[in-house]
């Protein structure tokens, strides 16, 4: 599940102007998000994460959901609903999961759009760290808005081509809003999210209240973050799919 990171604000270009100037690098821009986050050595350091809270998707569909994460790259969604339990999970090979909506609690391996959504969710880092190195292109669009506030839009291109567009705040460089656009039943559609609520849990900050929607589409997505523990053990059992 693409749990993917519903207001817009217009400032005119002289309000822009008199509060952030000049447009300060990438580079800088990068490096101060990266500090409030918690530092780059410390995100590096980190091994597990397990966010557990939970999510209201609107019509009564609301559950608790849990997201665990390892290194390298493993990532298991879990949600509680009252049709049962919703999983989506990618074990560094094989992205599987179980849909019970149909009534059907098989396991199976998931689609290659999907694929590609639980896959990207499973980089703990995020693409501006190390992006250089990762074959991760960054580059300043400007100046936005977002929640009401100015933020640096910075466009993210991956090696596999997906754009996303990342808004960091100008006053605390903390991530506040992310674009993308991706495939959803073969029709490519533009998710996007707000961060809120920042937390501080082992030495990082991380958002506790992310409210997502796609474009042009009714309905959305509230994940509420209740607790988060890093670095913690997590076997290796939970990204496995399970035999059939």
């Amino acid at each position: 599940m693409r749990l993917a990171w519903f207001v817009s604000f217009v400032l005119t270009p002289g309000v822009l102007t008199a509060q952030v100037a000049p447009h300060p690098s990438v580079d800088t821009i990068v490096a101060r998000y990266l500090a409030a986050r918690g530092g780059a050595t410390r995100i590096r350091d980190t091994r597990t994460i397990r966010l557990v809270g939970h999510m209201e998707l609107g019509q009564g569909a609301d559950g608790i959901d849990t997201i665990e994460m390892a290194r390298p790259g493993r990532i298991r969604t879990t949600v509680h609903l009252a049709q049962g339990t919703l999983v989506q999970a990618y074990d560094g090979k094989t992205v599987w999961g179980i849909e019970p909506f149909n009534g059907d609690r098989t396991p199976h391996v998931a689609d290659a759009g999907t694929a590609k959504n639980v896959i990207a969710g499973g980089d703990m880092d995020g693409p501006l760290l190390d992006s250089k190195a990762r074959g991760i292109q960054v580059s300043l669009i400007g100046l936005d808005t977002a929640q009401g506030r100015p933020a640096w839009a910075l466009k993210v291109v991956r090696p596999d081509s997906t754009v996303d567009t990342y808004y960091i705040d100008t006053a605390s460089y903390g991530l506040t809003r992310w674009q993308g656009r991706r495939g959803q039943g073969g029709e490519p559609v533009t998710y996007e999210t707000y961060f809120r609520d920042y937390r501080r849990y082992g030495g990082m900050l991380f958002p506790c209240r992310l409210e997502s929607h796609t474009l042009g589409r009714p309905g959305s997505q509230l994940i509420v973050v209740d607790s988060v523990a890093v670095d913690l053990p997590v076997s290796d059992d939970r990204f496995t799919m399970p035999a059939h």
